[in-house]
């Protein structure tokens, strides 16, 4: 079947032309596309039945699109970013209308309102929405250069008597009157709505504490009550609270608001309802696995627990991207995760060593929204994908999982299933005392903890039965069943509209985390290791850093795969792609954290060499301080000479001083039983061409036959 949705690029061979699809009917029987070779500024309505016919015949050929003007967040200027937002925000509900801004009479009254309301010249916005069509519907392109009945609330008047149930002799009970009903009031707030958490009855003592004592002659006095007959009973209370007692700000007040969102609201949807198929909504979010990992570096290594990313489809809960690490919630740790979701799952498979086809994991699309859960998805790296890739960015509020069940869903379906029946694992009783420590189990290390998970995803996928899914009216039809997999070739085939697809290389660029490196002599240094590209080859980088100064530029990396980074081309948007230098290629194909990790040890290794180095070097010092000693010592006994004595007879005494240790070398050399001793001993008589004073050495020495 042939895939068609938003931002793919459809070249018709027989007219030569180009349309870019803009928007696919949630029924799949036409959309709207856009001729990029036209100066009309209209976009065209298509059927797909038409353009799928057509395409047997080899009329059409269908391409990813790829925006001509690729901008990182980073590099904008605060007058670019300025005025994308200034035109962004003006544009942005009318761009949203969707498909009424593809019609003519629609487009023509959203473009009448903004105009009146923002007095702009209306051929300024239709420029405007022909570049944001042209640019794949991202808002990048608006830069610069860029192409009362007695119920409740009724007061009863006051009565004269206690109403209700009568009173046994000495009990408390009165009428009750508006000054006890403001009693009960005052005391409500600020005794029970808080988060002291006092019971009812202890608010109400409280009540007779401060509203019902006769006064006191001085503070030191005992508190009295009035007499009973002036007293409301705690039934009363109790009565009037029940029947104005606001839940919702009870829990609140007492819980937190926090509390109250995740556990005290009333539940009125499900997480899936309003979705219109495949791609319509995107969660994403973090969970550690229960199961303690080794060192692939050393395996007598552990490395803790290990951090798991999915991307799932909310309204066919299929999992879309992925990705294990060490990195804790982050933008770095979500990056791979989102890259992945655009990724060819049958290349990605292939780097674990699992053989799988198209049809068993076919997601490689974007999202119209992406669900988060704050933090990663609030940091400027997020902006990218908003600006670059047209993704509207959704957070739930603080403590509110619930709003991600479905991703909640599916950790406790990893975690409970998977990891707990894996060596590491960790167990309930692993706290308790004389529990055994299941970290010393592990076995696995992050490469094979993927596999595995990569294949739990893959039957996830593929044959995991949702009793608990509600299928619609028209699922129920067609009689889809609730897997993952078929309902999103269900949604694909029969709602999808909201997918998008953009090539994997921009989407990676879009979502990999930035940094700074160093252009050093030798190589390009980022991390602690070291990356050379053509670029800096052919224009001498690393011969310029040596003979002048190291300089920084800008990085982006993927923390999965650190055989690759990319630097930033100075005063442009491009990257350079640079590879390890051979020398350091050990870090090839390892994840960052497993990196710093062995950096870190052997940093506390050679912290530790060191110590023992400086040891070593003080008792060498001392040493040779006590030979020196020795040397002055002896030199105090020696015949006293003037300067010119000392530095007279240095060649002749070097030549004795050499003949000396010839004969000592030799003396300790040659054994008495050895051939060569004849041969020294004749040596050691034959005194010929020997000065006096060498004579007389030799004769203390019992070297010569005198």
């Amino acid at each position: 079947m042939v895939e068609i949705c938003v931002n793919k690029l459809i070249n018709d061979l027989d007219i030569d032309t180009e349309y870019l699809i803009l928007w696919v009917a949630p029924d799949n029987n036409y959309g709207y596309w856009y001729d990029l070779k036209s100066s009309k500024r209209k976009p065209l309505i298509f059927s797909l039945g038409d353009l799928t016919d057509s395409n047997a015949f080899g009329r059409y050929e269908i391409y990813d699109f790829a925006p001509e003007q690729f901008r990182d967040e980073a590099t904008l200027t605060d007058s670019e970013r300025n005025h994308r937002d200034r035109i962004w925000d003006m544009m942005k509900d009318a761009l949203e209308c969707e498909p009424d801004i593809y019609t003519v009479k629609g487009r023509g009254a959203l473009v009448n309102s903004i105009s009146e309301k923002n007095g702009i010249n209306k051929s300024n916005l239709y420029g405007y929405l022909d570049k944001y069509w042209r640019s794949g519907k991202t808002k990048n392109a608006f830069l610069p250069k860029y192409y009362n009945c007695g119920g409740k609330g009724t007061v009863r008047q006051s009565a004269k008597q206690k109403i209700g149930r009568k009173v046994a002799g000495g009990a408390y009970g009165k009428a009750i009157t508006m000054q006890d009903r403001e009693n009960f009031t005052k005391a409500v707030k600020k005794y029970y709505l808080n988060r002291n958490k006092l019971s009812i009855k202890d608010v109400y003592e409280k009540i007779l504490a401060d509203s019902y004592t006769k006064p006191r002659q001085n503070k030191a006095g005992k508190i009295e009550l009035l007499p009973a007959a002036e007293i409301p009973t705690l039934r009363q209370f109790h009565y009037w609270y029940s029947k104005n007692r606001d839940l919702a700000t009870e829990q609140k007040k007492r819980d937190g608001e926090k509390a109250f969102e995740l556990s005290g609201r009333g539940i009125m949807g499900k997480a899936d309802y309003g979705l219109m198929g495949p791609g319509a909504q995107y969660q994403i979010d973090a969970t550690v696995g229960d199961i303690y990992l080794v060192s692939r570096f050393d395996r007598g290594n552990l490395i803790g627990r290990p951090v798991m990313y999915f991307v799932i489809d909310a309204f066919s809960r299929m999992v879309t991207g992925m990705s294990i690490g060490l990195e804790g919630p982050s933008w770095a740790g979500a990056m791979p995760a989102l890259a992945n979701m655009a990724t060819d799952k049958i290349a990605y498979c292939k780097e674990f060593g699992v053989e799988i086809s198209e049809a068993e994991w076919p997601c490689r699309h974007v999202p119209a929204s992406l669900l988060g859960d704050r933090g990663e998805m609030e940091s400027r790296n997020a902006d990218n994908l908003v600006n670059m890739l047209g993704i509207r960015i959704v957070n739930a509020p603080p403590y509110r999982a619930d709003l991600k069940g479905i991703i909640e869903q599916h950790f406790r379906t990893i975690n409970t299933k998977t990891a707990a029946l894996l060596p590491g694992s960790v167990k309930p009783d692993m706290a308790q005392r004389g529990g055994h420590d299941y970290r010393l189990d592990a076995q696995l290390d992050i490469r094979q903890f993927t596999q595995i998970i990569i294949k739990c995803v893959l039957y996830y996928n593929n044959h995991h039965y949702m009793e608990y899914f509600e299928k619609s009216e028209a699922m129920m039809r067609d009689g889809v069943e609730t897997i993952p997999s078929k309902l999103w070739d269900w949604g694909i085939r029969n709602i999808s509209g909201a997918l998008r697809s953009f090539p994997e290389e921009q989407v990676r660029l879009a979502v990999m985390p930035t940094d700074k490196g160093s252009v050093t002599s030798k190589g390009i240094r980022f991390k602690g290791m070291f990356y050379i590209c053509d670029k800096a080859i052919a224009e001498g980088w690393l011969e310029k850093a040596r003979a002048k100064k190291q300089w920084q530029v800008d990085i982006l990396y993927d923390p999965r795969n650190m055989a690759v980074i990319y630097v930033r081309n100075q005063g442009e948007t491009s990257y350079e792609p640079c590879s390890l230098l051979d020398w350091n290629n050990k870090n090839a194909g390892k994840y960052l954290d497993e990196i710093i990790y062995e950096q870190r040890k052997e940093n506390i290794a050679g912290r530790q060499l060191k110590v023992a180095e400086t040891e070593a070097k003080v008792n060498l010092n001392a040493e040779i301080e006590a030979i020196v000693t020795e040397a002055k010592s002896m030199n105090k006994g020696a015949t006293k000479k003037s300067r010119r004595e000392k530095v007279s007879n240095i060649k002749e005494n070097r030549r004795e001083e050499r003949e000396i240790m010839r004969t000592e070398s030799a003396g300790t050399v040659a054994d008495a039983s050895s051939p060569a001793a004849p041969q020294v001993a004749a040596r050691n008589t034959v005194d010929d061409d020997i000065s006096p004073r060498l004579r007389m050495i030799k004769t203390k020495a019992g070297l010569t036959n005198d």
